[in-house]
């Protein structure tokens, strides 16, 4: 869709649940020495303001990143580490929900952690977005296409590094894009049954999402880790209430770097917040 522009939600609690794990998988990825390609399906336009307009409508990170700062001393896994630090880089100082002015996305995200032998490649459609993303240098972006990331990144397959980590994170605001994501997914384990995919959905009331989980946790040879993060109770016919993220071959111990990362940040908050992890694989 080209209407969706991700700087009405950026640095809301899904972000924060989708960015970390991004990080948290990265991170173990990158103890090896062999080469990785980030790929990143839906990039947005990188890097985006708190104090414009798009932002202020909504001010969804009130409740995402702004708070997720205030409980900064509690949150010591690695990921939360480098998540700070990069947040303290870009505000050039320790920043707090006071000076906070923007916030980053996975583009920038993926390019704080790769290193100089790493490929980084991000897709989007959005001309706007696109022109966005493109205008900013490599250190937040990688190298930018402009197409429709699905169909690009499975061209681009097999790559040419030893490993792949892929991030898909579309906007979901047509029911097709659910049966899309979920082909595309069996698409690129057909080209590199190694790769480590990370698919990211919203919790809806109308729980669109379960067909596409249970394609991607039955229907493919390979191990898949589910991650959902709840930070508001289900009590309408409509509006998220949380996000989940599929990991395809997810790496070892990551179900418990997850927990590590996530569980004293649900305590934090408080009920109704909650973090569920669920291990599917197909391959036994």
């Amino acid at each position: 869709m080209l209407s969706y522009q991700h700087g009405y939600h950026a640095g809301n609690p899904a972000d924060i649940h989708k960015h970390l794990t991004l990080i948290a998988v990265s991170q173990y990825l990158l103890r090896k020495e062999a080469a990785i390609h980030f790929f990143d399906t839906h990039a947005g336009k990188g890097l985006y303001s708190l104090h414009d307009d798009q932002a202020q409508k909504r001010q969804e990170y009130v409740t995402g990143v702004s708070e997720t700062i205030t409980h900064r001393k509690v949150l010591t896994a690695a990921a939360w580490q480098h998540y700070f630090a990069e947040l303290d880089r870009l505000h050039k100082g320790c920043v707090s929900s006071a000076s906070l002015a923007q916030y980053p996305g996975s583009p920038h995200w993926m390019s704080s952690l790769r290193r100089h032998h790493d490929r980084h490649t991000v897709f989007e459609l959005h001309p706007g977005e696109h022109k966005a993303l493109a205008s900013l240098n490599k250190d937040h972006t990688g190298f930018v296409v402009h197409g429709d990331g699905l169909s690009g990144v499975v061209r681009m397959l097999p790559p040419k590094t030893p490993r792949l980590l892929i991030l898909i994170d579309p906007a979901y605001e047509l029911p097709q894009e659910y049966t899309d994501v979920a082909t595309t997914v069996q698409d690129i384990l057909k080209k590199s049954r190694h790769a480590v995919i990370l698919v990211w959905y919203p919790l809806l009331p109308a729980d669109k999402h379960l067909a596409l989980c249970e394609r991607l946790t039955k229907n493919i040879a390979a191990p898949v880790l589910q991650s959902e993060w709840v930070h508001k109770e289900r009590i309408s016919d409509w509006g998220m209430y949380g996000s989940g993220v599929l990991i395809v071959n997810p790496p070892w111990q990551l179900e418990q770097q997850l927990a590590d990362i996530f569980q004293p940040f649900a305590k934090a908050l408080g009920k109704p917040t909650e973090h569920r992890l669920k291990q599917f694989n197909s391959a036994n």
